[in-house]
């Protein structure tokens, strides 16, 4: 659709798709900035479905935001910056007062959060490789109901080290570096070429790259002695 190129004019409702670890990580200063630049616009966040569909091709969602997956060909997608996985714990979890190896953290209970409702991953991959196992106990179709889950509990959760830093901190829960190797998680935006040149959907396009590296750089700084 044509659009105004001052966002002050713009009178729409952009659709996102995006893991709620996502939402909760950058939904409430993405909100903030598009009321301040933007207040005639409403940004709907939409799950992610427990099956992959083309809500892009079929226009269901204008932009899709977090780990993209299996995608069209047509698609355009710009890489935001590389996560990675840490896990997550109670306060005084047992797994904090020594080294987490891997023998330990594998034999600690597990929870996951997928939205297909898987039990096995890329940590299973990594811990077969080392010739070990872990005991899942639950898995759960959201980010934050695994935190709750491991707040009241012994098991293990798992996050993403820079998406979810804020998240965990602000449950009180403690994360601890996983005690061997896993691939990258790739954090992107993904949108339709038809709206290339759109220019609301462009200003979408730089609202959220600019809050996406306000955050990375305010958890890099955090991160620094």
């Amino acid at each position: 659709p044509s659009a105004p190129a001052d966002p002050a004019q713009l009178a729409r409702v952009f659709t996102l798709s995006a893991h709620d670890l996502f939402v909760s990580a950058v939904g409430p200063r993405l909100v903030a900035l598009a009321a301040e630049e933007a207040p005639q616009v409403v940004l709907r966040f939409l799950g992610e479905s427990h099956v992959d569909v083309p809500v892009l091709r079929d226009g269901v969602a204008d932009l899709e935001l977090g780990i993209i997956g299996q995608r069209e060909p047509e698609i355009r997608t710009e890489h935001l910056f590389n996560d990675r996985g840490v896990a997550v714990v109670r306060a005084g979890h047992p797994l904090t007062t020594a080294r987490l190896t891997a023998r330990r953290y594998a034999d600690a209970p597990h929870i996951n959060f997928t939205r297909r409702g898987r039990l096995t991953g890329p940590i299973d991959a990594a811990l077969a490789e080392l010739g070990l196992r872990r005991r899942v106990i639950a898995t759960v179709p959201t980010f934050a109901a695994s935190l709750l889950m491991v707040r009241d509990s012994d098991a293990v959760g798992l996050a993403n080290e820079v998406t979810a830093a804020s998240t965990v901190r602000g449950l009180g829960l403690c994360t601890l570096p996983i005690p061997f190797d896993l691939p990258p998680m790739e954090v992107a935006m993904a949108w339709h070429p038809r709206q290339d040149a759109d220019p609301g959907h462009r200003w979408l396009r730089g609202l959220v790259r600019r809050v996406v590296m306000a955050a990375v750089s305010a958890e890099s700084a955090r991160e620094q002695p």
